[in-house]
């Protein structure tokens, strides 16, 4: 398989011009984006495209290529949303050195991660999903730290000594 790198520029240029004509394939808010023979007929004329250039193109080609083009852009893209957060002055923001990157810029919106949505109430301890204790119920606990000192090794990881320890609170 050819690499993006060996592409000419009027050729990704060309090549990204007709994937952004097709929002079947990256518009994943469109109604046609879920429409498989709409996309299957897109990835056909993909195909087609690059078939002169690159006779063994074929659908796996093309959707790994676009797959490159757009981790690519993901990349700057992330750099770029770093830098913009991180109060930086306007002229320390990052500038994309992707040559491309201007020309995925409509998939832009696409690529935005969601917001996390956490499985854990806010008093349950993560380590064993168990109920946190309040600030007035830590003053039930009396000091049990010999117990502890006989299950705990030297070349246990920390990990499991503060585990130990979590059990020994709860206990």
């Amino acid at each position: 398989m050819s690499d993006v790198r060996c592409w000419s520029k009027e050729f990704l240029i060309e090549f990204l011009n007709i994937y952004k004509s097709f929002a079947c394939l990256w518009k994943n808010k469109s109604k046609d984006y879920s429409n498989k023979h709409l996309r299957n007929d897109a990835y056909d004329e993909m195909v087609n495209f690059c078939k002169p250039s690159f006779p063994e193109a074929n659908r796996e080609f093309v959707v790994k290529k676009i797959q490159s083009l757009r981790g690519s852009f993901r990349k700057e893209m992330k750099k770029v949303m770093e830098s913009q957060r991180s109060g930086s002055s306007k002229d320390d923001i990052y500038v994309p050195t992707l040559w491309y990157y201007d020309f995925l810029l409509f998939i832009k919106d696409q690529e935005r991660p969601t917001d996390s949505i956490s499985n854990l109430s806010e008093n349950e301890c993560p380590v064993m999903n168990e109920p946190m204790l309040d600030d007035d119920e830590s003053n039930d606990i009396t000091d049990n730290t010999e117990p502890i000192n006989s299950i705990v090794r030297e070349d246990q990881p920390q990990n499991t000594v503060i585990f130990y320890s979590y059990l020994n609170i709860i206990i």
